[in-house]
């Protein structure tokens, strides 16, 4: 008997709590105030801007390309650049508040699949360009490219991030 109302306290307190948390968390982030909103987003995509021209151009050095395949190398280049816009026009939190929550699905479902089918051509556009620019590499250049461009593991993923921000952060003073 102890037992069972001792878990049906922690169970009782737990719901409590995560209701109140859930409540409080959203009136401190109404919609559209969040931390990715606005000039640190902005702020954000200009360091992945960065970081991606860096890669690209290690890669580049790193193929030695010839004068003869500089030309598939632009267009390889050209596609796989950051969009200088989101895929998709950003959903209109006043439009959406006015709708009822089945609206308001609908209203996200549409807007996923619009995205969803942005970034499908997006990809399809740059898996073209690189079997394009894989093609003019020759068998040593296409190993290099090979090992250079195998997606990563998240370890190792985050290790590159880590050693970005290390190259970033200021030195420390001795």
């Amino acid at each position: 008997m102890k037992t069972s109302l001792k878990r049906l306290a922690t169970l009782t307190a737990l719901g409590l709590s995560l209701g109140l948390s859930l409540g409080i968390d959203a009136q401190a982030h109404p919609m559209g105030d969040g931390p990715w909103d606005g000039a640190r987003f902005e702020q954000h995509r200009a360091q992945m801007a960065k970081f991606h021209e860096k890669r690209l151009a290690a890669l580049k050095t790193k193929l030695h390309l010839s004068s003869a395949q500089e030309a598939a190398w632009a267009s390889f280049e050209q596609a796989h650049q950051p969009p200088s816009r989101p895929l998709t026009q950003a959903l209109d939190r006043d439009a959406l508040a006015k709708l009822s929550t089945p609206e308001r699905i609908e209203q996200m479902q549409r807007q996923f699949d619009a995205h969803h089918v942005a970034m499908q051509e997006q990809m399809k556009q740059r898996a073209d360009a690189t079997r394009q620019f894989y093609a003019q590499l020759t068998p040593e250049q296409q190993k290099v490219f090979d090992a250079e461009t195998l997606p990563h593991g998240r370890g190792e993923r985050m290790g590159r991030m880590h050693d970005a921000m290390r190259e970033r952060a200021p030195a420390a003073k001795p």
